[in-house]
């Protein structure tokens, strides 16, 4: 059962972010009427045309309420999701807190269907079996940990929800990190940590709206449901590397190193430890929920969406 865009009115957490400013738009250009929350007014002119501000945080209860006034559907994506620039309280306190004052505000105002995005990170950073929804969390980090909880505090919040446990992002607006990598490839001094055969979990961003249209136009098969979303592939460090140095154009590097040394070098390395986090991480993610009672399949395979990201990177470079 899809939803009528014409009489759908949508409210956006964490609307000026990477993710949020792409959703905002796509939400526009399908006909929803949509909302979002941004802690200053001069912030809308980031989103496309047509959004109606609310101005505060998740902390300004009068005002989460009066968004959530004549809501139907929460896309829930505020956080702090650089967890290496913040404290432990920090990371709790938006995350959680904030999540909490959100349901408050969406279960008094009837909302239907809050769709929030969470994080492979319950899982925690390395596991030796493929993750499927029904994987016991065990997150390592204070990142994971509070989406954990705040996962725990929708399911209990009697809000219809759906949480989407989000691989690692990448695609425009996602470069920053990804950007530090190809610059130690290009200047040939990247190595590979470990053995490489590690598995990491990437999605391109435009895969990750499509998973979020996908759930709001199917809330009687999505609601009370979590789904992982990932490109599908079970990527090695040492592939998605050697892949990056083949669209660079240089050597695929070759040489090893353990990942104690690189804890111990990454601050000279100029890798935080969410960066550092990401590369040693070694999930495999099962993502045959979704594919099976959404129909969700990925669009963009990790050549075109890294092709893509590459060539930014090599014009950037060139403008130098």
């Amino acid at each position: 059962m899809q939803q009528d865009t014409q009489q759908s009115t949508v409210f956006v957490t964490g609307s000026t972010g990477r993710l949020g400013r792409t959703m905002v738009r796509t939400l526009v250009d399908s006909g929803f009427k949509v909302k979002v929350l941004v802690l200053e007014k001069s912030a809308v002119r980031l989103l496309a045309p047509g959004t109606v501000p609310f101005v505060g945080s998740l902390a300004d209860e009068s005002v989460v309420c009066e968004a959530c006034e004549g809501t139907d559907v929460i896309f829930h994506f505020a956080a702090v999701t650089q967890a290496a620039r913040s404290t432990a309280e920090q990371v709790m306190e938006a995350n959680v807190e904030g999540t909490k004052h959100l349901l408050k505000c969406a279960k008094k105002a009837g909302v239907r269907h809050l769709i929030f995005t969470s994080s492979i990170d319950v899982y925690g950073r390395k596991r030796k079996q493929p993750l499927n929804e029904e994987a016991k969390p065990l997150p390592t980090d204070k990142y994971g940990y509070s989406k954990m909880i705040a996962e725990q505090e929708i399911m209990e919040s009697g809000v219809p929800y759906t949480i989407l446990r989000l691989s690692t992002i990448y695609g425009p607006g996602f470069e920053h990190s990804f950007f530090k990598v190809f610059r130690a490839i290009k200047e040939r001094k990247m190595v590979i940590i470990g053995k490489g055969d590690n598995h990491l979990s990437l999605v391109h961003i435009n895969d990750v709206v499509k998973a979020l249209m996908l759930v709001m136009e199917n809330p009687r098969a999505s609601i009370g449901k979590v789904y992982n979303v990932s490109d599908g592939v079970a990527h090695t460090q040492e592939g998605l590397i050697g892949t990056a140095a083949d669209l660079i154009g240089v050597e695929r590097p070759k040489r090893h190193i353990s990942e104690l040394v690189v804890r111990m070098l990454a601050k000279s390395r100029n890798l935080d430890s969410d960066e550092l986090r990401f590369l040693t991480s070694d999930r495999v993610i099962d993502i045959s929920r979704i594919k099976r009672e959404l129909g969700y399949s990925p669009d963009i395979d990790i050549r075109t969406g890294g092709r893509e990201l590459v060539n930014e990177f090599l014009n950037k470079w060139k403008s130098k």
